[in-house]
């Protein structure tokens, strides 16, 4: 069992190939992939309850656990191959029935283990294991690729706004420590950063200046990932996104938006006191690179159609009042958007490059 666990763990690091794609008579529908992983997942279960009951250290019965092992044993096999096989229908939702399929083989391999290593009352814990992942599994795979790179960007969407939260805190705090005791402060400096929790020194009026030039950069680029949900995923047609063209562009999607959320993180730890000019500079020129090639992934004409059909299909969303105007091209508001963060970000360096000279 541990070494079907381990080459299905294997197989599922590796892309589908055309070798295995040639000997389909055809392509499975994504509907159809889901029920047989769904049915595998029941069967994976049902295996797995079964030998935990046939090998419990109070009662082992061997000579019964055979079936449930060969059971066991091919349904994580044909798991792995169905998880594969979700890469016809995209990667980002092929991500999530990969993953979700290595964690179970990974559980099942450590079930596997206390059993043959005798660990007595262990196997309950693996066993539960095994079965909460298998439920885990069942709920959270997306229904097809744009489900899931739909859940995928909303999870960006939340840690971006946590970051301009923190950012808005830091602000927020400054301005009230200007009145409290810097003693206290720089007492509880070092206790902080024993703790593993970074510097908790007051900002300076010229640290406070520049994060105060930051977070607008921050907020037009947060404001603009918000809006490709409802503008851009949103408005896909449900019959195009089998599309090898759609599928492509959708892929590309989570990549962008992840590389923007970890350039904020970084803006943002470049921002707690003491701040170091360069390492802030480098921190911002950075992510806003990333909101650049962001929007310049979103902003095809894949994913936004034609001007002509944006406006049939999203006039009724039209906020004009009753008789409202026509509704504008999102590739205008995303440009504009953009253009607000270039012209933040631009503020925020011609005032660096004065502090720099002033400290000179």
């Amino acid at each position: 069992m541990q070494k079907t666990c381990l080459a299905a763990i294997d197989a599922l690091q590796e892309p589908l190939s055309s070798t295995q794609t040639s000997l389909l008579d055809s392509p499975p529908a994504c509907t159809v992939l889901q029920k047989d992983y769904q049915s595998l997942l029941t069967l994976v279960y049902t295996s797995t309850t079964k030998l935990t009951l046939v090998l419990r250290p109070s009662a082992p019965a061997p000579s019964a656990a055979l079936a449930p092992i060969a059971d066991l044993g091919a349904s994580v096999t044909s798991l792995a191959t169905c998880a594969t096989l979700f890469d016809l229908h995209g990667a980002t939702l092929s991500s999530y029935a990969r993953q979700a399929a290595r964690d179970i083989c990974g559980a099942i391999n450590a079930l596997a283990r206390t059993f043959v290593d005798n660990a007595g009352e262990e196997y309950l814990v693996r066993t539960g294991a095994v079965h909460d992942l298998v439920e885990k599994a069942r709920k959270d795979l997306p229904a097809d690729n744009l489900a899931a790179v739909k859940k995928r960007w909303k999870a960006d969407r939340e840690m971006l706004e946590d970051s301009l939260g923190e950012i808005n805190s830091m602000i927020e705090d400054a301005n009230q420590d200007e009145d409290g005791d810097l003693d206290d402060e720089e007492g509880l400096d070092d206790e902080w950063s024993e703790l593993g929790f970074g510097s908790s020194k007051k900002m300076s009026e010229v640290e406070l200046e520049r994060t105060k030039k930051v977070q607008p950069i921050i907020r037009f680029a947060t404001l603009l990932h918000k809006r490709v949900a409802p503008d851009v995923l949103a408005k896909l047609p449900g019959a195009m996104t089998d599309s090898s063209a759609l599928t492509e562009a959708l892929d590309a999607l989570p990549p962008v938006s992840h590389a923007t959320v970890l350039a904020l993180e970084e803006v943002v730890a470049s921002l707690y006191a003491p701040q170091k000019p360069a390492t802030l500079a480098s921190a911002v020129a950075g992510f806003t690179d990333a909101i650049r090639k962001l929007h310049a992934t979103v902003v095809t004409a894949t994913l936004i159609p034609s001007e002509e059909a944006l406006v049939r299909a999203m006039g009724a969303l039209d906020v004009g009042g009753e008789n409202g105007e026509k509704m504008k091209d999102p590739r205008k508001w995303f440009r504009t958007c953009l253009m607000q963060v270039d012209k933040s970000a631009k503020a925020f360096e011609e005032l660096l490059a004065l502090n720099i000279a002033n400290a000179t």
